[in-house]
């Protein structure tokens, strides 16, 4: 397999086959293993006299042990070295179950170790007793040096040398699926009929691809007209190394698609295709060699098949070297010219014949080579990190080197070919050259462009656009500049391309819909076909003398406008999984009609009187509650006298239809949330169980997964019982249906009385968790009533906020905190936990500032300080004034995550926000995959289901953590740019004027917040206006203008940029002649 498999994933299992075992009944397992400080567990399955199959996990990660019903974990200790481990497996199931060992049924162990021997003994042996292989401590042969020895003195002539073993195979097949002297391959086999895809080739043939080809042009082999294809292991390493945009790219070609016959055949361990390097070969030459040696064992292996291997290069170049010990090779634009059908393909060659003749001026720094980049951040000379470009200013960018450091970069020649979300290597400008943020507004879309001079020559004077005044020596901030590129973050974009200044021209810059992205050169015939049309581009590199990136046309996605174009770009850009599902899915579903079956752990609470509570429309209903009251003073061993009130919260059963190792559960592993766009939802599971077998439907049999406390009056809890159960809800409310019944004092039935019960506990829920120091923050949010025929948005919903939104809200963030604990006590190594890190103090200066100018003062020493400072800090004479101060604290906050609990200490689990001490998400199978991941595990610790392998390794808990903290971002950002979309949509043909209040005063503009469609915009000043900015205000015509005022704006569309259709602002008042503009509301005419 290729080198880059994760070690921290990959188990030994023995047996292999998993419906095999190993039917050992010999009692005493040893293993020798290095330790090679890093997580490692081994885990034995045994079956007892009782028929039941136990298993025993040790970890060096884990400090306590438990038994459950059928799994041990225990600590273990490893030293430095090699360790010999002794397992006395019919003890341990004496003492931790009280039954009697059988057999060893199968072991897995974790590769992050060095294994020399693992065995069975009937009993343990002596040093004396063992050969020599068993024993922990190899005998020392003359003129070697043995484990664990070293030299004795300095003056020791010993030599230490460095072995490297590697085994040579002779069972590593061709890939071709006929070859009958080659094992069989499982997926992407090659094929030897009628593979003909090119006229230069006129036989059946694969094509065996250099590393030129690959990195040049894989995305051209996307193109189904590529099969057959090989890459040795010997060009698949050297991609990786040289190009990882290009090995992502093959790689998902590979291993992500099934379509493709496409083999990776192991060169470097096949034992006729091995090459040992030769001292002062260059790689050049290496790889050479290499491909010749595969293409005539192709050639000699296949000489009884009707299939030739045939070599394609990137370069004339390559040719060349390959042409002169290999007959049959080609390079790519040869290959591609003799196939049928091919201007797509043509079309994407082009970018690179046209980038090889540019040779204009130099204007951008060199990279430093890798190993240069190595060396510096090794010694501290460099630091890398992730660049990130200012969203007000394209021209500058920060990058956050250490904890609590972020460095700032400014201007076209520091950022040196840097996009957005690269990883860099950065290095620390002189004190003198430092400089601070001009906070101006720049955008692309805003500022004028000279298309002419964009395409036809370089801006000298662009180069550098940061500002050539020289900064207050009090502004200054540690200012960097990128040396060199450790990864690149390209991928698709979508957007348009810009009207070029001569007409018909081929060379046209490509505008990315997302704003942070540089424009994009590329070369096409099909330009004006084009135009007005959404597409994808993607980037293949940024030479030093050109000031844009250059790329090449993909695939058109539909014209400019249309809604469904909109909302696939949309989707696109944000990575939102979206196709249907596929048939290997949809088999996983139950059949129908569906009845919930009967199950003895399950209990049943039917009987009693449940209903759930959502926004209107919902189908995928998730929770639903129960609340009543117990009228004796006796509880269970405790005498209380005070009422109690047995509270349940019921949670979809997701996890008894979505099943480990299948495929329903790697999609929705995958997707990893649902998404809500304006008009649609993007399902993580399948319609028939998010809208129907899952959803908590009302008059309906559900299978649930229930947490039922027991309350008192002041909401302290006095018991938790966990239960999958069996429910009927009784009624399917809205927020506003549930409140309205709470208010109606005619109303006395056992669901409103309940309602009402739960309100008053929520109530002093959000009480405790106030006092504990949790944050009431601030966003905006609004909703659009959307035309069920048209999908048109047709009048704005402003969210309401009842009562019943804060009940549903504290149960759901109780029962979290519940099932957290709980599993966290019984899996404490591989719990899936959420977290909200504190975040810095520096995050908290604009809010701080603000404050201070405003006369109150931000205490964020802790949260409990924040909350407090945060309620104080009322104007009677702008209401508005605490809502933007808890809006700006908002953005001051980090980002909440997913993680496992292994991964972290304790105190780093605090959820910062709620203020809990541990947190998780329980409440939303339906619509989160960690949910899912939680009730596996709460089931398996309440002996409701089985426990999987899979979700007790820390490891890999965290690197699913890490997909659902990725699709979980993408999918705000997602739903935020569906509601600018439908906002957009909305105010074409509209001019609107409503109160905004000032967020921010630029430099050459303020940022204004309109509360009624809950966005911010930006009034830009006439260039060549005269005002006087000051730290919190702008002064023009004698009119000041403050942070936090309330102003007046006019609304309309702005669609001189097609590509960046945008709402444009106008102040209206205060009247500040040569910046406001005059609007009087005509009335419509008679």
């Amino acid at each position: 397999m290729p080198q880059d498999v994760p070690f921290s994933t990959t188990y030994i299992s023995c047996p292999l086959d998993p419906k095999k075992t190993l039917g050992i009944k010999l009692p005493y397992l040893v293993m020798i293993i290095k330790n090679m400080k890093k997580y490692f567990t081994f885990e034995v399955q045994v079956l007892d006299d009782k028929g039941v199959k136990r298993r025993f996990r040790a970890s060096n990660f884990q400090s306590n042990t438990r038994v459950k019903p059928f799994i041990c974990t225990m600590p273990m200790r490893l030293d430095e070295g090699w360790n010999q481990i002794q397992f006395n497996l019919a003890d341990f199931t004496k003492r931790a179950y009280g039954t009697a060992y059988l057999e060893t049924l199968r072991i897995q162990i974790h590769a992050n170790c060095r294994i020399r021997r693992i065995y069975f003994a009937d009993r343990l042996y002596s040093e004396d007793e063992l050969p020599a292989e068993f024993k922990l401590y190899l005998p020392i042969k003359s003129g070697t040096q043995g484990a664990g020895s070293s030299p004795t003195s300095d003056d020791d002539p010993t030599v230490a040398t460095r072995v490297h073993e590697q085994y040579l195979r002779n069972d590593i097949g061709c890939g071709l699926d006929s070859c009958r002297n080659c094992q069989p391959i499982e997926g992407h086999s090659l094929s030897d009929l009628s593979v003909q895809i090119s006229s230069v080739v006129p036989v059946n043939h694969a094509i065996i691809l250099d590393s030129s080809a690959i990195i040049r042009f894989h995305h051209l082999f996307d193109n189904l007209k590529f099969t057959n294809i090989v890459i040795t292991q010997t060009v698949w390493e050297d991609v990786k190394k040289s190009s990882p945009p290009s090995y992502k790219s093959i790689y998902e070609l590979c291993y992500e698609s099934t379509d493709r016959k496409i083999y990776v055949f192991m060169d470097d361990f096949h034992h006729e295709t091995h090459l040992d390097r030769i001292t002062g070969e260059s790689e050049e030459d290496r790889l050479t060699r290499s491909l010749i040696i595969c293409a005539k064992y192709y050639q000699d292996h296949w000489k009884e098949f009707p299939i030739n291997p045939i070599l394609i290069c990137g370069t004339t170049a390559a040719k060349d070297r390959l042409k002169k010990q290999f007959e049959n090779v080609f390079t790519l634009q040869e290959y591609v010219e003799g196939m049928e059908d091919n201007a797509d393909l043509l079309e994407k060659l082009v970018a690179y014949s046209a980038e090889s003749k540019n040779q204009g001026r130099i204007l951008f720094p060199e990279h430093l080579a890798h190993d240069v980049i190595q060396n510096g951040i090794r010694n501290g000379k460099f630091k890398k990190a992730t660049f990130q470009v200012s969203r007000e200013n394209y021209m500058e960018a920060h990058v956050h080197v250490d904890e609590g450091t972020t460095w700032f970069i400014q201007g076209r020649v520091n950022m040196n070919r840097a996009v957005n979300g690269d990883t860099v290597a950065v290095e620390l400008l002189p004190d003198s050259e430092w400089t601070c943020p001009q906070k101006v507004i720049r955008l692309r879309d805003v500022e004028e462009i000279e298309l002419k001079d964009a395409v036809d020559k370089e801006d000298d004077n662009d180069v550098e656009a940061a500002d050539s005044k020289k900064a207050r020596l009090e502004d200054k901030v540690p200012s960097a500049r990128v040396v060199g590129i450790v990864k690149r973050n390209w991928r698709q974009y979508c957007g348009m391309i810009l009207q070029p200044a001569v007409k018909d021209s081929t060379r046209v810059l490509f505008c990315a819909a997302e704003r942070l992205i540089p424009r994009i050169r590329i070369e096409t015939r099909q330009a004006e076909r084009l135009r007005g049309k959404r597409i994808i581009v993607a980037i293949d590199n940024w030479p030093r003398d050109s000031r844009y990136p250059v790329g090449h046309y993909v695939r058109s996605i539909g014209e400019v406008g249309d809604r469904e174009t909109e909302n696939e770009v949309l989707l696109l850009e944000h990575d939102v999984p979206h196709g249907p599902f596929s048939e290997a899915v949809l088999v996983c579903l139950p059949e129908l009609p569906w009845h919930a079956p009967d199950e003895s752990h399950r209990k049943d609470l039917r009987s009693l009187t449940i209903c759930s509570v959502d926004p209107p429309g919902c189908t995928d209903i998730d929770d639903a509650f129960h609340c009543r009251q117990i009228a004796s003073d006796r509880y269970e061993f405790l005498i209380i006298h005070e009422a109690l009130f047995p509270v349940g919260v019921h949670i979809a059963d997701v996890s008894h239809f979505v099943r480990p190792d299948t495929a329903m559960d790697a999609e929705a592993a995958y997707r990893g949330t649902t998404v809500y766009l304006c008009d649609k939802r993007i399902d993580m599971l399948p319609e028939l169980l998010s809208s129907d077998l899952c959803s908590l439907r009302e008059n309906v049999d559900r299978l649930a997964f229930s947490v039922i406390w027991t309350l008192t009056s002041d909401a302290d809890i006095i018991s938790v019982k966990f239960h999958k159960s069996l429910i009927r809800s009784s009624a399917a409310l809205t927020y506003e249906q549930a409140q309205n019944k709470i208010d109606d004092p005619s109303l006395s039935d056992p669901l409103t009385v309940g309602l009402r019960t739960l309100l008053a506990l929520s109530k002093k829920l959000k009480s405790k968790r106030h006092a504990n120091g949790a944050l009431t923050l601030a966003s905006s949010e609004i909703r659009f009533s959307i035309d069920s025929e048209t999908k048109e948005p047709i009048s704005l919903q402003e969210k309401k906020m009842l009562a019943t939104n804060n009940m549903v809200e504290e149960f759901m963030l109780l029962a979290n905190i519940s099932v957290a604990e709980r599993i966290t006590a019984d899996f404490p190594d591989c719990a899936l936990l959420r977290r909200h890190p504190v975040p810095p103090e520096e995050n908290y200066k604009p809010v701080v500032d603000m404050a201070k100018i405003k006369g109150f003062k931000m205490n964020v020493e802790s949260g409990k300080a924040l909350a407090e400072s945060l309620d104080k800090a009322v104007d009677p004479s702008n209401a508005m004034l605490n809502t933007l101060f808890r809006m700006l604290t908002t953005r001051c906050m980090t980002q909440a995550v997913y993680f496992s609990s292994g991964s972290l200490p304790t105190e780093q689990y605090v959820h910062f926000g709620l203020a809990a001490p541990i947190y998780t998400h329980f409440t939303s199978p339906i619509r989160r995959y960690a949910d899912i991941m939680v009730h596996r595990l709460l089931a398996a610790s309440i002996c409701a289901d089985s426990t999987f392998s899979e979700m007790l390794k820390s490891d890999l808990v965290t690197k699913i953590a890490n997909n659902l903290n990725y699709r979980h971002k993408q999918a705000q950002y997602a739903g935020r740019a569906s509601i600018l979309l439908n906002t957009l949509l909305y105010f074409k043909g509209r001019t609107e004027i409503h109160d905004g209040f000032v967020m921010g005063i630029r430099k050459n503009g303020i940022q204004v917040f309109v509360p009624v469609y809950g966005f911010e915009s930006i009034v830009v000043f006439p260039s060549g206006s005269k005002y006087q900015v000051m730290e919190d205000s702008l002064i023009a015509e004698g009119v000041e203008v403050r942070s936090f005022q309330k102003i007046t704006v006019k609304l309309s569309l702005d669609e001189a940029d097609v590509q960046h259709v945008r709402l444009d602002m106008k102040l209206v008042s205060p009247k500040i002649p040569g910046f406001s503009v005059d609007y009087i509301l005509s009335a419509p005419e008679e």
